[in-house]
């Protein structure tokens, strides 16, 4: 009575690996294919990952003053902090206040890239309080330059930028002490029902959850100053 098959994954990876070797013998039961034969298909199919544990892939963890490749933009995050005070940029409540990721933004991009497709790089979750713009689903980020406070847009090939991605928080509520951090990738592409080329389906590639403090006045100046 012939004994089980190979596994399924082993048997793709086998038809993969272009091995004659491999593929004559993957069809074959294992306990005709026997010691031996087993070697030569592990050792046939290694390239393909045939010999390495299968793990589902995830985010990466997000690491502080680290830069991340999340197309079209390389990012490095820095800080998160909240204040009250921002000159250029206007609260809907005078009694609200921001929080803002503090990053680094140089575009990878050959060409300009929109401002939303900036603000759809980065996400802050796991925040209670966060203010939503009317209109949109889910608190949606202001992405201001640290320099003179200037919204940032268009973002242009090969530049770097000092900016924080602001987040406007309900004065009400304490501010929060942890916040989740998530960088997106993005495809360049068209939709479905869109046959406009684009950057879109933005995926996590980067997630950690990070400490959120008041901001220091002068902090980012003392920061270029040591570098």
């Amino acid at each position: 009575m012939p004994g089980p098959a190979a596994p399924p994954e082993l048997r793709v990876r086998a038809r993969e690996s272009g091995s004659k070797v491999a593929r004559r013998v993957l069809d074959q039961p294992l306990r005709r294919i026997g010691v031996v034969g087993a070697i030569l298909l592990l050792a046939a199919t290694a390239a393909f990952g045939g010999l390495e544990e299968q793990t589902q892939d995830g985010p990466e963890v997000l690491a502080l003053g680290t830069p991340v490749e999340v197309a079209p933009f390389e990012l490095t995050v820095h800080r998160v902090v909240w204040t009250t005070d921002l000159p250029g940029q206007h609260l809907s409540d005078q009694g609200n206040r921001w929080i803002g990721v503090v990053a680094t933004v140089r575009s990878t991009s050959d060409a300009g890239v929109l401002g939303t497709t900036l603000q759809d790089a980065l996400t802050l979750t796991d925040v209670e309080g966060l203010v939503t713009t009317p209109g949109t689903l889910e608190p949606t980020a202001t992405v201001a330059v640290l320099e003179d406070g200037s919204s940032l847009h268009p973002v242009q090939p090969g530049l770097t930028y000092e900016v924080a991605f602001l987040y406007e928080h309900d004065g009400s509520v304490v501010p929060p002490t942890r916040a989740t951090v998530s960088l997106q990738r993005q495809t360049w592409g068209v939709g479905t029902l869109d046959p406009t080329p684009t950057w879109r389906d933005a995926v996590t590639a980067v997630r950690g959850e990070v400490d959120v403090r008041e901001a220091v006045a002068g902090e980012a100046e003392a920061e270029e100053g040591d570098a």
